[in-house]
């Protein structure tokens, strides 16, 4: 019996242990699930501010590195010239959930004014030295600290000022090694403009642009992002790399801190980024509705509607979204029963926290729909659909050609439902009479 015991015990441990592991199971992040909003060159090391948005829901146990040391494509990895001491990694390990559009704080070597799971710094303690006053950039991504092979990059920020730059907002691209602290290549896998900002300047120890909010800046000691705080992941993504969106600052700091630039400290990410919505007739009366997404955020379903006057709309199906997702989504749906003539169809989204919103409405007129009895079997009702205009009449019998129903649909009807409840398990036909004197009959199966 104590055996026995002891063998539970050690099952239940071992269950407990896999679940604590489930909890915890670390993500694993693409480009552009976080974003750099900027940071500060003139704070005091080690106490330089910084932030970062997370654009989709980040889960604890998560590990995440932050590099203020530039890209070096010679070497497929970062700048290791002799005597750089003034860069450094910063690991950080999530230690709970962060929400969709949640704006995290951080320091040299805190996140959100706290140690917990932070190890490593950005810049270097024994110099000590941080973010250069000269430019610099922070570079996001998931690997080994202190190696660029290997990793998954996920954003990088540059506003380094030197004449290797081409222009304003580009990244280097001279083919030499990188040996100052101002310089960086992109790193692979990111898009400048989409998963990578460079607010660059192409002077020497100089910033362009006169810091505010509205017009193009450049080089800045201290660079922080003030554009929008709503929209689609791809909206924010494209208003970031803006540099008109941008404001800075030669000195002082700006008080990159808790609800100072962003209201809440929250950016509202409208869950879905549509790419089409579209409608189009497949066979005789049958409508396929198709629409496809870039990228989903925090996306419970889709829910469409059908209309005859594009006022009154009924719910004809449900459909559900991916949640959190950043690669494109193709979604269908046939409508089996539309309308005879014009046919409005409406795409709601709702979110996970109860929230909806339209993303389009589209019409189509359906010339001809085939005339259909359904569903069948039926149980409490049956559906009739047919041209508008043709038929005068509907008739009803049961198995035995006893008329239990007549019906005389109104000339701008093409839909008809039928209550069953009052009559028996057994087969039921529905005859139509036309206007010209012609008729036809359709079968159907009723069930308790």
């Amino acid at each position: 019996m104590i055996k026995k015991l002891h063998n539970v015990y050690i099952v239940c441990t071992c269950m407990l242990l896999l679940v604590s592991q489930d909890d915890v199971q670390a993500q694993s992040l693409s480009a552009g699930d976080i974003i750099i909003l900027g940071f500060n060159s003139d704070d005091t090391y080690p106490n330089q501010r910084w932030a970062f948005l997370a654009m989709r829901n980040i889960t604890a146990g998560t590990v995440i590195v932050f590099t203020d040391n530039g890209y070096d494509a010679t070497i497929s990895n970062f700048r290791t010239a002799a005597g750089n001491t003034s860069d450094g990694y910063l690991v950080y390990t999530v230690p709970a959930l962060i929400s969709a559009g949640t704006v995290v704080y951080g320091t040299n070597n805190t996140i959100n004014g706290a140690s917990t799971g932070v190890s490593g710094q950005l810049g270097n303690p024994s110099t000590p030295f941080g973010f250069s006053n000269f430019g610099d950039q922070l570079i996001v991504y998931q690997g080994a600290s202190g190696t660029a092979l290997g990793a998954t990059f996920i954003y990088a920020l540059n506003t380094g000022q030197n004449t290797a730059y081409g222009a304003n907002g580009v990244w280097y691209t001279g083919g030499a090694a990188i040996t100052s602290d101002v310089l960086s290549y992109l790193p692979p896998g990111l898009t400048n403009g989409l998963t990578a900002v460079a607010l660059t300047a192409n002077t020497a120890n100089l910033s362009v642009g006169p810091g505010t909010v509205g017009t193009a800046n450049y080089g800045f000691d201290n660079m922080i992002y003030a554009g929008t705080t709503t929209g689609t992941t791809a909206a924010i993504k494209a208003a970031v790399a803006d540099p008109a969106n941008w404001i800075g600052s030669d000195g002082p700091a700006l008080n990159i801190a808790s609800g100072v630039y962003y209201p809440s400290n929250f950016f509202t990410l409208l869950p879905v980024t549509l790419l089409h919505f579209n409608a189009e007739e497949t066979t005789a009366g049958a409508v396929k509705l198709s629409w496809e997404t870039a990228m989903e955020v925090n996306n419970d379903h889709f829910t469409l509607e059908r209309s005859g006057d594009g006022l009154h709309y009924t719910t004809i199906a449900t459909v559900p979204g991916k949640g959190d997702n950043n690669q494109p989504v193709d979604y269908s749906y046939t409508d089996e029963w539309p309308e005879h003539g014009s046919n409005y169809y409406r795409l709601t989204q709702t979110d996970r926290d109860g929230r909806s919103k339209i993303l389009g409405t589209r019409r189509i007129e359906v010339a001809a729909i085939a005339l259909r009895v359904g569903p069948n079997p039926a149980v409490h009702t049956v559906e009739v659909t047919f041209n508008r205009g043709v038929w005068r009449e509907l008739k009803l019998y049961n198995s035995a050609e006893q008329l239990l129903q007549s019906i005389s649909p109104r000339a701008t009807t093409s839909r008809i439902k039928i209550g069953l409840q009052n009559y028996r398990p057994g087969i039921y036909y529905v005859a139509f009479i036309g206007n010209n004197g012609q008729s036809t009959v359709r079968r159907f199966i009723k069930r308790e």
